[in-house]
């Protein structure tokens, strides 16, 4: 099984070594790394670069948002059966999250993600329930809507599908996979028994760095 992880960066490099590097000890599967760095001035270019070596890396002088952004990492990232997106503030917690989530999308069509915690408002389950890949049995829980934290998706849905990119920067690109997927008669799931943390949560991450915070909040605003 052949696996792409995207992943956007734009400064906040304390949280992209510590979440990146769980990627990297808890995901029990090979993969491939395409990341994607916008206008970041706190040093992550040189760092992705030089110590983290990406698969494949792109810099940007400007912020083209998530939607363009993660447009342009799947026009690179070819011939894989699963494509994940991860975001730089997502930190799993569980040895071999990223392998369950890749098997169980390519097995079931799911879009699957661990079940990810320190949200403020998180999603509601619905359907609940025990699912059986390869003679292996993994607890689903369907949300729902589900956050693009994390989501691992079969490469078939990107033959078909990209991002609006006249959403905002920040945000919409989830809800709207959502929606098609489900269109096609596809599903969303999380793992139960694989949870991730949103690093900090949302008021530790704005404690942590008010300024990152901050200006997220005014593109968000103004979007």
């Amino acid at each position: 099984m052949r696996v792409a992880v995207l992943s956007l960066t734009r400064d906040r490099l304390w949280a992209t070594k510590h979440c990146f590097q769980t990627l990297c000890d808890l995901s029990g599967c090979d993969f491939d790394h395409y990341v994607y760095d916008q206008a970041s001035e706190d040093g992550t270019p040189e760092w992705l670069e030089n110590e983290y070596r990406p698969h494949f890396l792109w810099t940007n002088a400007q912020n083209v948002g998530v939607s363009k952004g993660i447009n342009f990492l799947l026009n690179h990232a070819k011939g894989y059966d699963v494509v994940v997106k991860f975001d730089n503030d997502c930190e799993l917690l569980v040895d071999g999250t990223l392998a369950a989530c890749a098997e169980t999308a390519r097995a079931w069509g799911y879009i699957t993600s661990p079940h990810i915690q320190g949200l403020k408002s998180p999603p509601s389950l619905g359907w609940q329930g025990g699912i059986a890949v390869n003679g292996r049995g993994y607890r689903v829980g369907v949300p729902n809507i589900m956050g693009g934290i994390f989501m691992a998706a079969p490469a078939s849905l990107y033959d078909t599908y990209r991002h609006d990119e006249a959403n905002p920067i920040w945000g919409m690109d989830d809800a709207k996979i959502v929606d098609y997927w489900r269109a096609q008669g596809g599903e969303v799931g999380y793992l139960l028994d694989y949870p991730a943390n949103h690093y900090l949560t949302t008021d530790g991450q704005a404690e942590r760095d008010p300024v990152w915070f901050a200006r997220k909040v005014r593109e968000y605003n103004a979007a």
